[in-house]
Order: structure tokens, then C-alpha cells, then sequence
């Protein structure tokens, strides 16, 4: 292979069971946009395995429809909502929708299953209803013999802005007590994401958390000794040497102080590596960071080999471990002025994903 991803179930596993460890609640595992390109189904077969994670969460319909085909049987819960050309892909693959909207409330009389979990917006606004909107709610619910199964709300902003999401957690909390008062206890309260995991939230039973699982902290000082679970890799096809004033790659962004080997990497922006760590990241090979030379392209990188003994075929750690040095998702994030999730997401179908273990050691 040119170019395949790693991905370390055992790794996964481990922490889950620290989240599980340090909330002492229940997971609802995020697994949408292919488990943050890690694979859904590599991931959601080893999820399937742990008692204590209740839920997978996936985006869209299509994505639950993907889960239920491939053997997986957990309560998926599809945060995306319901429209109704997807009330078919409900009823027959069993899934159960996020209600934000009085409309899509309406739809849920559709579905055989009318288990539903209801989400408020506390201060994300995007998805959600208002505090005003319950009495509405508690009587169309009644009305249609609707299940509320669970209450939920969203953080916007718990890895930088301690004050708000303090005053959502009491928001929440207090929508939470107002169901109760009318006599509605839903068997699942979240609003903890990964960056949340740190706030108390004593109401709640389960954590919602997607980036901690694949091993990426939400913020540097983040307290779970958690592991990236994807090793990204690719070959070196081709080194050659180029002389002292040569341009590389596309509008010749480099132009070599000296003479210099440069190795040709099979991995390009089209695997998901940016354009924009062009000339200032790195990738790993033999134990030794081989820096970007030139413009990245759609299917190769250059990279500077001069002090690196390499040879074609070798292994390129994009991300992962090379002796004592490691390139994290959030490493390239930064130089490419992101956010690690995108990184993630942007690991494109031709880059094999590929199921392994490492005993717990990385």
C-alpha cells in the first residue's frame, strides 16, 4: 500500500475506560463523519464490545443505515434530526432522533419506535429549543404518545470559557427540573462533551464524547492520560538530489540554499494532509523529522532527506510515533491554523484504514 491508517482498538478501549473512570458515567460515543475518519465500522465493532458505552451517535440517517448493514446493534442515535424522506431509514434500522423543532417533533408520529431525545439550546445556537417552548413540548408529546428517552443540550465553548458554560450546566439543569415537575423522567440526561468532561454536572447520567476517544485533547492541559489510537502512513516512492537554486513543486515556493536529497512522499492534500503545512511541517522518518519542501500536491509531498539515511519503500509516519519523536493530529491543526477535528475528518477513502492492536503500549 502507498498509504493506509493504523487504527488501534485496544487503544480505543483504554480510553474509553479512563472517560468512563474519571466521569463515572455512561458514554454516548460520537462515531459520526466515519468516527472522525477513523472508520465507523472499525470503530463501532469494538464500542459494540464495552457494557458501559450505551450509545453511538452518528450525524445523518445514512450513517446509522451504514452501522445497522455492517452488524451493529447498540441504540444509534442520530443527532442530525429527522427529515422526512429519512422516516423509512428510521423505522427499518431502528434509530432514534434528536428533536430540536416543533416540525420534526411532528414527524416522529411516523415512526414505529417513538423513543426521542429533545435538545435545548442552552448557547450553542444552532440546534434546540428554547425553556419556553416546554409546556408546547410536554403537551405534544402527550398528545402524539411520544417517549422522551433522553434531555439534552450542547457546549460551544467548555475549553475556553469557563463562566458560560457554568451558566449552561444551571440552564440545562433547571429545564431538566422542569420536566420532572410535570412528571417526565427521561432515562438519559447529557450535555458533557469532551472539553465539558472536566465540569460537574451531578444531574446528569452519561457523557457525550467523540475527540477524547480517538486519543486528542480538547485542551493542552486536559487531565486523562488519553492515546491517539491512528498510526497514519505512507511510502517514500522515489529520492533523488537536487542542486543548489532548484525550485520545488508547484510555484516554486522552496528554492534549495544547497545541494540536497529530497525524498517523494505517496501522500498528498487529496489523503488529507493541508496544502497549508506546505514548507513549514513535518513528517517522520527512521526516528527523524523529514521537514515539507515545496508546495504539497494533490497525490505526493517532498521532503528534505539530506541528513536522513532512507531508501524507497520506506515507511513515513504522517501521524504517529518514530523513535522519540510523535506527530499529533493537533500538531498539523496548529500549523495549519484548525482545529484537529478537521484534520481528522479530512483523511480521505483511498487511505486504507486498517484494524490493530497494541497491548495497551504505543
Amino acid at each position: 500500500m502507498r498509504s493506509w491508517a493504523e487504527v488501534y482498538t485496544d487503544l480505543l478501549t483504554g480510553n474509553c475506560e479512563k472517560i468512563y473512570k474519571f466521569s463515572k458515567k455512561d458514554i454516548i460515543a460520537v462515531v459520526k463523519a466515519d468516527a472522525y475518519g477513523h472508520d465507523s465500522v472499525i470503530i463501532s465493532k469494538t464500542l459494540e464490545k464495552i457494557p458501559f458505552v450505551k450509545i453511538l451517535a452518528v450525524a445523518t440517517a445514512e450513517e446509522g443505515k451504514i452501522l445497522r448493514e455492517k452488524g451493529i446493534k447498540k441504540d444509534i442515535l442520530v443527532l442530525g434530526g429527522i427529515l422526512k424522506d429519512e422516516i423509512e431509514y428510521f423505522n427499518k434500522y431502528s434509530l432514534i432522533p434528536v428533536i430540536s423543532d416543533f416540525e420534526s417533533l411532528k414527524l416522529v408520529n411516523y415512526l414505529k419506535n417513538k423513543n426521542i431525545h429533545i435538545k435545548f439550546d442552552t448557547g450553542m445556537s444552532r440546534l434546540g429549543f428554547y425553556k419556553k417552548d416546554i409546556n408546547k413540548i410536554i403537551d405534544l408529546v402527550k398528545s402524539y404518545e411520544i417517549k422522551i428517552e433522553g434531555l439534552m443540550s450542547h457546549f460551544p465553548s467548555a475549553d475556553i470559557d469557563k463562566e458560560f458554560t457554568l451558566k449552561q450546566i444551571e440552564d440545562f439543569k433547571s429545564i431538566v427540573n422542569l420536566f420532572r415537575k410535570n412528571k417526565i423522567y427521561p432515562e438519559y440526561i447529557h450535555i458533557q462533551n469532551s472539553a465539558g468532561l472536566i465540569y460537574k454536572c451531578d444531574f446528569c447520567n452519561l457523557v457525550r464524547v467523540g475527540l477524547v476517544l480517538y486519543g486528542e485533547k480538547p485542551f493542552e492541559d486536559f487531565p486523562l492520560n488519553i492515546k491517539n489510537i491512528m498510526y497514519l502512513k505512507a511510502r517514500l516512492i522515489s529520492i533523488k538530489n537536487i542542486k543548489k537554486g532548484q525550485k520545488i513543486s508547484y510555484c516554486g515556493t522552496f528554492k534549495a540554499k544547497k545541494d540536497m536529497k529530497v525524498g517523494i512522499v505517496s501522500f498528498g492534500y487529496a489523503d488529507g494532509l493541508p496544502r497549508a503545512v506546505s514548507n513549514k511541517g513535518y513528517v517522520l522518518i527512521k526516528g527523524k523529522k523529514a521537514y515539507i519542501i515545496g508546495n504539497i500536491t494533490m497525490d505526493m509531498t517532498i521532503v528534505d532527506l539530506t541528513d536522513i539515511d532512507a531508501k524507497i519503500g520506506d515507511e513515513v509516519i504522517i501521524i504517529g510515533k518514530s523513535g522519540k519523536e510523535e506527530i499529533k493530529f493537533s500538531d498539523i491543526a496548529k500549523i495549519s491554523d484548525t482545529i484537529s477535528y478537521e484534520i481528522m475528518c479530512g483523511i480521505s477513502k483511498r487511505v486504507k484504514r486498517i484494524e490493530k492492536v497494541k497491548n495497551g503500549t504505543r
